[in-house]
């Protein structure tokens, strides 16, 4: 890797104008990487702009440079950087029509899949896109100040639940101290990412917590976010955050299933399994037209909740034919 990230370094040396792109709906890893690496360039004396259409979740505000965010593309750029987006289906200018070229280098630890680019430092064994972007700039000896640790510490903390996740190994703790010793604030990133907005979660969380359901069969633990109890509740998909992981918990489950209706009719999905429990909800994602990791995938879907259940049993019958 540390190869690409010389050869990465070398053509952003030759560019001057640099947009940076992720997926739509932007997590903590993909808004903390995009910034983060956008400070960096910025540094580098590049004119780097940071492109996102979709809501910026309230608890990621806080992040560095978060109020420079481009929402217009209104320059000739002479290079693309992609963080982040697993398939570049999902890339937001991709998906909005803002901008048809795609990225000439890709930083992801989505498993490789339709992701493009001359060069793709993509490495699913990193427990984060920030993770990478981090040895990228230390393999450079760039510059990490404050702010762009602050970033990438963000992105890392909540992409792996809390450092539950079991992709948060020792490469990646060692990380965290060191962007700990570089200035970021891990009380702030936990109050800020988690903490707020308590009252808002705690009641949509609860509305969720009694109204889960099982399917032995499948082993599947799931619960379905109505458009009418989001707007009840004062909820957005960023208060949903983290509560697919923990219905994977749920005794009897093998993986399980979040879908929130962000408006009528149409859903989010979430789905999230265990190292343990053998279930890759990747491939089910990729069949529901969404993509992501073996432990934790997404997708979108219009229609109704009924067709989303309807479709992963067909693809999980589909996945022990080929087995067999």
């Amino acid at each position: 890797m540390t190869q690409l990230f010389l050869e990465a370094k070398k053509i952003i040396d030759q560019s001057h104008r640099i947009l940076l792109v992720s997926h739509q709906d932007p997590d903590g890893d993909a808004l903390g990487s995009m910034l983060g690496l956008g400070i960096a360039l910025k540094k580098l004396g590049k004119e780097a702009d940071v492109f996102c259409l979709s809501e910026i979740p309230a608890s990621l505000q806080f992040l560095p440079n978060i109020s420079q965010i481009k929402k217009e593309i209104d320059a000739d750029y002479d290079l693309i950087l992609g963080c982040d987006y697993g398939d570049c289906r999902r890339l937001e200018t991709i998906a909005s029509g803002a901008c048809p070229d795609l990225p000439s280098i890709t930083f992801d630890h989505h498993p490789l899949k339709n992701q493009t680019g001359r060069l793709k430092m993509i490495d699913s064994d990193f427990s984060s896109t920030c993770e990478i972007i981090y040895n990228f700039l230390k393999d450079n000896n760039l510059e990490v100040d404050k702010e762009i640790a602050t970033c990438l510490l963000t992105g890392i903390f909540t992409d792996t639940w809390s450092f539950r996740h079991p992709t948060a190994t020792a490469k990646t703790l060692k990380a965290v101290a060191e962007l700990l010793s570089l200035g970021a604030s891990f009380n702030k990133i936990v109050k800020l990412t988690y903490q707020n907005h308590i009252d808002i979660k705690s009641k949509i969380w609860s509305k969720a917590l009694a109204g889960i359901r099982l399917d032995k069969e499948l082993g599947l633990v799931f619960y379905f976010a109505k458009h009418k109890d989001l707007l009840e509740s004062g909820a957005n998909l960023s208060d949903l955050s983290g509560l697919s992981s923990l219905l994977c918990t749920v005794p009897g489950a093998k993986f399980s299933l979040l879908l929130a209706e962000f408006k009528p009719g149409y859903f989010d999905g979430s789905l999230r399994s265990l190292p343990d429990k053998g279930v890759d909800v990747s491939y089910i994602a990729r069949g529901l037209g969404g993509g992501g990791h073996k432990l934790a995938a997404g997708f979108k879907f219009y229609g109704k909740p009924e067709e989303v259940l309807g479709k992963i049993k067909e693809l999980m019958l589909e996945k022990q034919s080929v087995r067999l």
